[in-house]
């Protein structure tokens, strides 16, 4: 019997290929859609699920009071690792971490920058590294040892074995090589090419050792014990802060390392979602275009129903119980899914490699893994079933008395209805998207778009490094005389990065608790703001013919007014432990997130906090002329180390990525949700010009135009694609203005943009259904009413 149901669904296939084509295509593109998406939801939630002891591993976090508000950093004081050994049995082990960060090293003439992590040894058993036959399988702890990665050890030794050989390090400390990793997969957490001991850190930088509670500058991991009492763990750490440093306005917690990729982000020292909301979104967007695809095939089916319905009158007549015939119409869907998948594998394939540029992702089709063809399986089988259900109900249901008499139309029209709500479904959800694609561009433009209070073009930045650390003002006079640059400075970080923040800063006129505000800080030396185009709204620059300058500060409009300085020049402020006078006050720019409204900032005079400099290029001489003649200079002032820069703006651009690549998928899957959505309104105008081909035949013969019964067959559909906008544009404009509201500097969900998505459905609706609607008024009135 099951051999005769698949025999009938694939002559049934071959008597109907084109509406076979369509259906089979739509489910085609639909499954492919959601493959990727789920494709992309399992690499995101399988991160860091390489650490075999992942269940018992936590990152140690702080909460930073800050006027009865908390606000959560990754970050700790690096002698919270030593007390966590020491006071508390339920930690089994504790590493602390600084970086990773670039560092350059040598092998003979081989050279090259690795992201580096300064770690003690005990990181090895916490986190799971897969060290290579030869290794010494855990991170050394001495100051003359350094384990790499693979490609790190063939990028600098080829197919030599590596281990034992000897690299250099920052051009100053040997270094020999105990262990080499395999290359961390691209879903950890941890990325870094080698990992250096912690004694090197400590021997280069001996301050480290000696590092107060207040710098919060370095991470924190810990391993629990079995079976240990967390909850009872976190109280304990959260009072470490006040036994050892009595300060009460900060509180440290622990947070499960397994949540640190898709719970990142918190609110008032809470957990509050993070990438997980992008994970979840992707699924809805999966199983929305998986749905859309089901729908778009039972309009299909019943459009054809007519052609079914003598089949069915025929087989109801002759004893075949109901169950049999959906049995069959499922069983023919499900061969149609299959068929489906068959073709979405080929695509997603085909397409994987696009999907994978759009997101800057390496994904792959694992088909090795049963769990995965299990999955795909159940995924088949429900699209087929959840496809096939309305037809297979509602072919089986047709009377074989009224069917064999041709009298078929009550029960025709009596699936208009549902069949109109699943079209107003499937655009609802493409106008969802729809919309949500126009105001996310929006976001991303108008973010871009925003005045950065800073001139961004021309801007180099690099690490000072080497020679650079002491003979950066004798490179800068050199670079200005050869006319490849107008000026330079040194600063803790580039204008785009964060240097950090602070609090502890007082100021005239301050109120009891506002020394406990967190304020933004930014280190720098001479020549800072005529480098990055900042402008003075008061004051000056920072100057060498002012040699009290190395005891001031420039504040920002933001920090003027947080401080209510009405002449803020020449005010005394405290500021690192040190009074400090005020000789500028810079407009308000932007920095680190150009999403975030100015907050107020300090930039302080601290030529020994180093990390990053910036020169502004000749605008009068060719960008490529400048860049020689500065690689020239500074081999000669810095030998040894190769000349590797980035454009400020190229930095810049980057921190859209996240917004950028959420637009790119919310575009592609918008552009297939639509395309699935047209061909189920096509279905839909197949089924009602089959319906009503004799009421059109009647009306072209009193004399109707095509126009008029275009405008007839139409009408319905307008009326589908006005009731889904009214529903998916109010769903959509709610959660894109709650998804706008993340972000402090911020469009809106404008009328114009409410009406341009209706005016696109409204387009789509009208060239999907036009097709069906001309051919229905072209038509021979006598084919139509030959029998009459």
């Amino acid at each position: 019997m099951i051999r005769n149901y698949f025999k009938t669904a694939w002559r049934n296939i071959r008597s109907n290929r084109l509406y076979s084509l369509l259906n089979i295509a739509g489910l085609a593109v639909a499954m492919t859609a959601c493959f990727m998406l789920l494709l992309y939801v399992h690499f995101e939630m399988s991160y860091d699920h390489q650490n075999e002891k992942l269940d018992r591993i936590y990152q140690v976090y702080t909460n930073f009071g800050n006027n009865n508000e908390w606000t959560a950093s990754s970050t700790t004081p690096v002698q919270v690792a030593d007390v966590l050994k020491k006071d508390f049995p339920a930690v089994e082990k504790a590493a602390v971490t600084n970086g990773p960060g670039k560092v350059l090293f040598s092998a003979g003439e081989e050279q090259a920058r690795l992201e580096t992590l300064f770690a003690s040894a005990s990181l090895a058993e916490i986190f799971t590294f897969r060290f290579l036959p030869g290794s010494t399988p855990h991170i050394p702890a001495d100051a003359s040892s350094v384990v790499i990665s693979r490609s790190t050890a063939k990028r600098l030794f080829g197919k030599k074995d590596a281990i034992g050989q000897t690299l250099r390090y920052d051009n100053k400390r040997l270094l020999k090589i105990t262990g080499i990793f395999e290359d961390l997969p691209v879903n950890s957490s941890l990325q870094f090419d080698a990992v250096v001991p912690w004694e090197v850190l400590v021997a280069e930088e001996p301050s480290t050792a000696e590092q107060g509670w207040y710098n919060y500058g370095y991470s924190t991991y810990l391993l629990a014990r079995e079976n240990a009492d967390i909850a009872s763990l976190d109280k304990g750490v959260g009072n470490i802060l006040l036994q050892y440093d009595n300060n009460k306005n900060n509180k440290l917690f622990i947070y499960p390392f397994a949540k640190v990729h898709l719970y990142d982000e918190f609110k008032n020292g809470l957990p509050d979602g993070g990438r997980i909301r992008l994970v979840r979104l992707m699924l809805i967007m999966a199983a929305g275009i998986l749905l859309i695809g089901c729908i778009n095939f039972m309009n299909m089916s019943t459009a054809r129903s007519v052609k079914r319905a003598r089949e069915v009158g025929v087989r109801k007549a002759i004893g075949a119980p109901r169950k049999s015939l959906i049995m069959q119409f499922l069983g023919e869907s499900v061969l149609m899914a299959t068929t489906a998948f068959a073709l979405a594998l080929a695509m997603t394939g085909v397409l994987l490699p696009v999907f994978n540029r759009l997101l800057q992702l390496q994904l792959t089709i694992p088909y090795e893994n049963p769990l995965v063809w299990l999955t795909a399986a159940g995924v088949v089988v429900l699209t087929g079933g959840i496809a096939g259900s309305y037809p297979a109900f509602f072919l089986s249901s047709f009377q074989p008395v009224k069917v064999l008499k041709g009298s078929i139309t009550g029960a025709g029209k009596a699936s208009v209805k549902p069949r109109q709500a699943l079209v107003v479904v499937q655009f609802t959800f493409s106008i969802c998207l729809i919309l949500s694609s126009i105001i996310i561009y929006r976001q991303v433009q108008y973010v871009k778009d925003r005045p950065l209070g800073y001139q961004n073009e021309g801007l180099i930045e690099f690490l000072p490094e080497g020679n650079l650390y002491k003979n950066f003002e004798a490179f800068r006079r050199e670079a200005i005389q050869a006319n490849a640059i107008v000026d330079g400075t040194v600063s803790g970080s580039g204008i785009n990065e964060s240097f950090g923040s602070t609090w502890g800063v007082t100021w005239p006129g301050q109120v009891a608790g506002e020394e406990k505000l967190i304020i933004s800080q930014m280190a720098t030396s001479y020549h800072f703001v005529s480098t990055m185009g900042l402008s003075l709204a008061q004051g000056r620059d920072f100057s060498e013919a002012h040699p009290s300058d190395s005891l001031a500060v420039i504040l920002n409009q933001a920090a003027v007014k947080m401080m209510r300085l009405e002449h803020p020049l020449g005010q005394t402020i405290r500021w690192q432990g040190e009074n400090r006078h005020v000789v500028g006050v810079v407009n308000d720019f932007s920095f680190n997130n150009p999403f975030d409204l100015s907050k107020p900032m300090v930039i302080g005079f601290k030529k020994d906090w180093i990390g990053n400099i910036t020169l502004k290029l000749n605008p009068g001489r060719p960008a490529s002329e400048s860049l020689a003649k500065l690689d020239r200079i500074f081999e000669k002032i810095n030998p040894g180390y190769p000349f590797e820069y980035h454009f400020t703006d190229e930095i810049y651009a980057r921190k859209f990525h996240a917004e950028q690549m959420l637009g790119n998928l919310a575009l592609a899957f918008t552009l297939l949700s639509v395309l699935i959505s047209c061909l189920g309104l096509f279905g839909l105008a197949a089924f009602s010009a089959e319906q009503r081909q004799k009421e059109i035949g009647i009306r072209k013969v009193l004399g109707a135009r095509v126009g008029s019964i275009w405008l007839s067959l139409s009408r319905e559909f307008i009326a589908l694609v006005v009731i889904a906008f009214v529903i998916g544009a109010t769903a959509s404009s709610y959660i894109m203005q709650q998804w706008l509201l993340k972000y402090e500097y911020h469009t809106g969900v404008s009328p114009l943009v409410i009406m341009t998505t209706f005016a696109l459905a409204l387009v789509i609706c009208l060239l999907t259904v036009s097709f069906q609607a001309i051919k229905a008024a072209l038509t021979n009135p006598v084919k139509s009413l030959r029998t009459e």
